[in-house]
């Protein structure tokens, strides 16, 4: 008999990332997909791909529990951003409704959106597997030393509740998702990435002796999540599709786009001039708490994929030369 995966928003992009690579290469599992509207354009095209499409919202956890009834395993995770960008935060911020940071706020919005998921999966008889997308522990991590890292925190957070609920001990295991690649080419500015003088200009404030972990978010995420449902639950593994330092991924984007390039290390309080918001602040500590701790924290239960492969667990994974290959820079074309 197949087994069923629920995947909480099947139309975001880790959901529909997931949705894909389970159509594509794990068809023997039946696939549901949660959404909030399933009439819109996403959500209609995924039904008629032969995914069962449902109502279900993070905030409302009696849609959840719905939802996720009859599942063998749940795909769950949240966005922080678009949390963050809500008018009932990032607007009242703006407003001066709310003092910054405005991280803060987001940080318990998306807590609240984790533990539903969790108290959610916790009423499902029969659940093998709960596989969260989450982060490291910031503050955690590095004893208090920063304390803004709340997108990376809230995850963390909501990872620990998932394991104190009885009906779920066991069962949790953890995506620790890499930088998105995507993020380069959708806010190339946020990342310190500019255009100027004919070439491109990169300041990254990760020193270059460290290998960030790089995921190619549509074609990776599916791997990984296969892999932790045949792992044994508790399993942690970064997502990364590629370890690259900063110099090694700006060689293979100004190689692509044919450009000279200038590559600049950084000090990641660099970062945090002209923001109301509080948000630069959010960024320039995870940044430091990676260049001091390292990306997962130093955590030891957190593995990578090819130690996960050498427990037997395959995870194919992409070429980050491939995605820059694949995506739109035409924002970034220097005369």
């Amino acid at each position: 008999m197949s087994k069923l995966l629920v995947v909480v928003s099947a139309t975001g992009n880790q959901g529909a990332a997931v949705i894909k690579y389970f159509q594509q290469h794990v068809p023997s599992y039946k696939l549901r997909g949660t959404t909030r509207n399933p009439s819109s354009d996403a959500a209609v095209a995924l039904a008629k791909s032969g995914v069962e499409v449902v109502k279900a919202d993070t905030n409302d956890v009696d849609s959840l529990k719905a939802a996720f009834q009859g599942a063998d395993a749940v795909f769950a995770y949240t966005t922080f951003s678009g949390i963050l960008q809500t008018r009932e935060i990032m607007g009242k911020v703006m407003a001066g409704k709310l003092p910054p940071p405005v991280g803060q706020y987001a940080f318990d919005v998306e807590v609240q959106q984790g533990k539903n998921m969790a108290d959610a999966a916790a009423t499902v008889p029969g659940l093998e597997r709960l596989v969260w997308s989450s982060l490291s522990g910031v503050k955690k991590w590095s004893k208090g030393k920063y304390t803004q890292g709340f997108h990376f925190d809230s995850k963390e957070i909501v990872r620990e509740f998932m394991n104190s609920l009885e009906p779920l001990k066991g069962k949790v295991s953890c995506l620790q998702m890499g930088a998105f690649a995507d993020n380069m080419v959708n806010m190339p500015e946020r990342f310190g990435l500019t255009k100027a003088d004919g070439q491109l200009r990169w300041a990254y404030p990760i020193a270059d002796s460290i290998k960030t972990p790089w995921i190619d978010v549509e074609r990776d995420t599916g791997a990984f999540v296969k892999a932790l449902l045949d792992a044994p639950g508790g399993t942690q593994v970064v997502g990364a599709s590629e370890y690259l330092n900063g110099s090694e991924y700006f060689k293979l984007l100004c190689d692509h786009l044919g450009v000279e390039g200038t590559y600049t290390e950084v000090p990641s309080d660099n970062m945090v001039s002209d923001d109301p918001t509080g948000f630069k602040l959010e960024i320039a500590q995870v940044y430091a708490f990676v260049n001091e701790f390292g990306y997962d924290g130093g955590d030891p239960e957190v593995v990578t994929a090819d130690e996960l492969e050498k427990r037997g667990y395959k995870v194919p994974r992409s070429k980050i030369a491939d995605h820059i290959k694949r995506s739109s820079w035409s924002h970034l074309a220097v005369a």
